[in-house]
């Protein structure tokens, strides 16, 4: 009785281990990544370790991304506030692996702010929405 209630245990320990994971992972362009762990509502872009594991960019809730080879940039509900939108963009020559985020991230933008930094560096349409997030 008690090595089947040790084998039960550790069934159910496996079971809840196997469970575990993200609800989104993936691949934006290069290292940059759309990660969510628990729940949609948690999704950023992040900077891939190469091992699974990422340093966040931009935080939740990203909707909408876009990239090119200078820059990624997105849209976001700040806190998942549906009504409100901020922009973001990240300067891909600036960051690396052991940059501090701040570094090569900029933003919030509103809207109009956005535009304007759009046409003073050419940043990249946003192409990607993520309707369940839109």
């Amino acid at each position: 009785m008690r090595s089947t209630s040790f084998s039960l245990g550790l069934f159910a320990a496996i079971a809840v281990l196997t469970g575990c994971g993200f609800v989104a992972n993936e691949d934006i362009d290069g290292p940059y990544r759309l990660v969510a762990v628990d729940v949609m509502d948690q999704m950023n872009v992040c900077y891939g370790l190469g091992d699974g594991n990422c340093i966040e960019r931009i935080p939740r809730t990203v909707f909408a991304v876009g990239w090119d080879n200078s820059y990624i940039v997105a849209a976001r509900h700040p806190e998942n506030d549906k009504s409100k939108v901020e922009y973001f963009y990240i300067d891909r020559a600036v960051d690396g692996l052991h940059v501090d985020p701040p570094t090569a991230v900029k933003g919030p933008f509103d809207s109009y702010s956005f535009e304007q930094e759009r046409q003073r560096l050419a940043l990249p349409a946003l192409r990607r929405e993520l309707a369940s997030l839109k």
